[in-house]
């Protein structure tokens, strides 16, 4: 498992003023942003090769990179069309670069390193890295589970219903990518531009197995608002407690 897709495109409205002139993936978090946090996570996991789809003030993440991480071979990709997308094309404008096994993250999520180490080691090729939370929120992207499998994913599910949150990062293994571009194909070729990639996710779940790796008890939040933000900062100072 040498490579990883980060999404990095969007705009982060939720948290303007603050991202107004700067991507939400550039906003620090202790004494490092949420893209330097993640890339450190991967590098310490092995992951030698990056593609990062950019869009929104591409020119700052460009420029962030050009120094550190020499242990990460860089590739970018542009949506030139951030503005008007989400996560779906952002990944489809990517499908190129599913021809081997990859990590995938959520740009705007902040976790610890020990969730990627799970989802690597774990016994099962393709996995999703989810949240079992007593509550699950409506805006969370929220999953079905049938003896360890994801049965049904998406932010629509009746949050009552769900046993648990997918945390936006997960592993997919080269024989399941061939399934899962056409998927994403089918999703653009529908006009469904502004979807969640996991709509494509759910489409596959018929023709094949995706199971679950519970990281309930790892530090993890996705940033969509300043109280996320908030919490964030408490966690970071929990990680590093736990590592002196």
């Amino acid at each position: 498992m040498e490579k990883a897709i980060i999404l990095d495109a969007g705009e982060g409205k939720r948290l303007h003023p603050l991202t107004e002139n700067m991507p939400k993936c550039l906003i620090k978090i202790g004494n490092k942003t949420i893209l330097e946090h993640q890339l450190c996570n991967l590098v310490e996991c092995g992951i030698k090769e990056l593609i990062l789809v950019i869009g929104y003030h591409s020119n700052m993440i460009l420029e962030k990179l050009k120094r550190g991480f020499s242990d990460l071979e860089i590739k970018y990709v542009r949506n030139p069309i951030y503005y008007k997308t989400n996560t779906v094309y952002s990944l489809w404008l990517a499908r190129n670069e599913m021809d081997t096994d990859f990590i995938y993250l959520n740009g705007d999520v902040f976790f610890h390193r020990d969730i990627l180490r799970r989802l690597i080691h774990s016994e099962h090729n393709t996995c999703l890295a989810i949240d079992k939370k007593r509550r699950v929120g409506e805006e969370e992207v929220k999953v079905k589970i049938v003896n360890g499998l994801v049965k049904e994913i998406g932010k629509e599910i009746n949050h009552s219903m769900a046993d648990g949150e997918f945390i936006g990062v997960a592993k997919f293994c080269k024989e399941i990518n061939v399934m899962f571009k056409k998927r994403l194909d089918e999703v653009i070729k529908e006009g469904k531009v502004n979807a969640f990639f996991e709509l494509a996710v759910q489409r596959m779940l018929s023709d094949h197995d995706l199971y679950t790796v519970d990281v309930s008890d790892l530090p993890c939040i996705e940033i969509d608002t300043f109280n996320d933000l908030e919490e964030a900062k408490k966690l970071v100072l929990k990680i590093r407690d736990e590592a002196r």
